[in-house]
């Protein structure tokens, strides 16, 4: 096992290792031409046999750079799984599958964007080949086949694009649905960063067939961008409209489809009261001729700033109609929450809200149990939902005096919910089990949601 564990390990750094001690291509060239100039000076036999054995060593060299460097395995240059230049470029059939009808990759298919690679990498029995790619630069689109000498499907683990340098370029990867049974797939990366794809990157991944850790490959290939084939790939559609739910508002700003989705951008205003918590119930439909549909969300970037909702939707066609529903919003409070409890009396003296009770104070051989009840405002067939009061690890008694929570590993500092039918949230943490100065004050990190239920519809276009 540990000599399978250090033999993964070389191969995954091998490319990058001798990437810097290649041969040079200026090298690798005159090898080649001093192979042919010597074999058009001479017609006997004995000067043929040299230049042979001259043109086989340069050759020789350049295989044996191939096979450990996978960006040299193949390409036009050496006549193998070349990439076709002429401008009827054969685009492989699983490759139009994959673009479906219509939607962006289908367009840009019809327009001659497809940039076939035909690049190939191989080590110990695993090869990938690069068929081709659509990308703009900030999205990539990458069709692959990828299989093992005995027959296994082998499919990427945690693959990336690295420019020359082998910097690692910033991306969001997107996939959709169960990786599929044959040797062919895609994957498509959003740039993120400043940066856009280099004229040539490489796609490098570990590749896994199913089996332990050790038996994955490291392969790497290079990929040159034709900057004559770009396609569209983002489009931004402006909405600014505003969502108001009892004074806090949502600012729809804009949909933007990219390849697979459309990402939908909500941006909390900057005069709420309350902070805006994740809303599940948001639904985008689409509409056209042949009717409406309902887009999947597949991603979700809910920070402060801005909400960013992915809707599955390969088949969006410009100019189609839009429309987002919801029922609400759940929001918790903005201002710091306290927590003022009375363990003597047994009652909540000042708390986040009216609603929270003390139900009841349990004492053990070293812990006291506070029990906590409020009464929920979800909704009937949210029942199920599971929040969170955190309250912060240090707390005061009555006299001013800090404590900290134990078992501090066990509660992490965060009071545990089980909703139920009845409406009733329930929550218990454990302090230690001493005489406390009355009242104890707790930080409140992690509150509630409070639901603002209001529908509302947003057509778009």
């Amino acid at each position: 096992m540990v000599e399978d564990q250090e033999k993964l390990l070389e191969q995954y750094y091998e490319p990058a290792a001798i990437a810097a001690h290649r041969v040079a291509e200026q090298q690798l060239d005159a090898a080649l031409r001093n192979g042919l100039m010597r074999g058009k000076k001479t017609r006997s036999r004995k000067r043929k046999n040299r230049v042979v054995m001259s043109f086989a060593a340069a050759l020789l060299l350049l295989i044996g750079a191939a096979i450990y460097v996978p960006d040299l395995y193949s390409g036009s240059r050496f006549g193998v799984e070349s990439a076709s230049t002429s401008s009827n470029i054969q685009v492989p059939t699983y490759v139009e599958k994959f673009a479906g009808d219509k939607g962006m990759l289908r367009e840009a298919l019809d327009q001659g964007k497809y940039q076939a690679i035909g690049m190939t990498a191989a080590y110990e029995g695993y090869q990938v080949t690069v068929d081709g790619i659509i990308t703009d630069r900030r999205h990539l689109v990458l069709f692959f086949t990828s299989h093992s000498d005995t027959g296994e499907t082998i499919v990427p683990y945690n693959p990336g694009i690295y420019t020359l340098g082998y910097d690692k370029l910033e991306f969001k990867q997107f996939s959709h649905g169960p990786k599929p049974i044959s040797d062919h797939d895609m994957l498509v990366f959003d740039l993120t960063g400043s940066e856009k794809l280099p004229e040539e990157f490489y796609f490098s991944s570990k590749w896994d067939n199913g089996k332990p850790a050790a038996k994955q490959k490291f392969l790497e290939v290079k990929i040159p961008v034709d900057s004559r084939k770009l396609a569209v790939l983002e489009r931004t559609i402006k909405v600014n409209k505003t969502l108001d739910f009892e004074g806090q508002k949502m600012n729809f700003t804009e949909v933007v489809q990219i390849p697979l989705r459309l990402n939908v951008h909500l941006v909390p205003d900057s005069a709420n009261t309350k902070e805006f918590e994740f809303a599940p119930n948001y639904h985008l439909y689409t509409k056209n001729q042949s009717g409406e549909a309902e887009l999947k969300v597949e991603e979700a970037d809910d920070n402060p700033a801005e909400w960013i909702y992915g809707y599955y939707s390969p088949e969006y066609v410009q100019g189609d109609s839009l429309i987002l529903q919801g029922d609400g919003i759940q929001t918790i409070a903005k201002k710091d929450m306290k927590l003022v409890i009375d363990t003597n009396q047994r009652k909540v003296m000042d708390g986040s809200d009216s609603r929270f009770i003390l139900q009841g104070v349990e004492q053990e051989d070293f812990s006291m149990l506070l029990k906590l009840a409020v009464k929920s405002d979800l909704k009937s067939d949210e029942a199920d939902t599971v929040q969170h009061v955190g309250v912060a690890a240090i707390f005061t008694d009555g006299k001013g005096d800090k404590h900290t929570l134990p078992y501090q590993d066990k509660w992490i500092n965060e009071i545990g919910s089980d909703h139920s039918v009845t409406g009733i949230d329930e929550y218990v943490f454990g302090i230690e089990n001493i005489s406390y100065p009355q009242p104890l004050k707790f930080d409140v990190t992690q509150y509630l949601m409070h639901y603002i239920k209001k529908p509302f519809t947003v057509t778009i276009q």
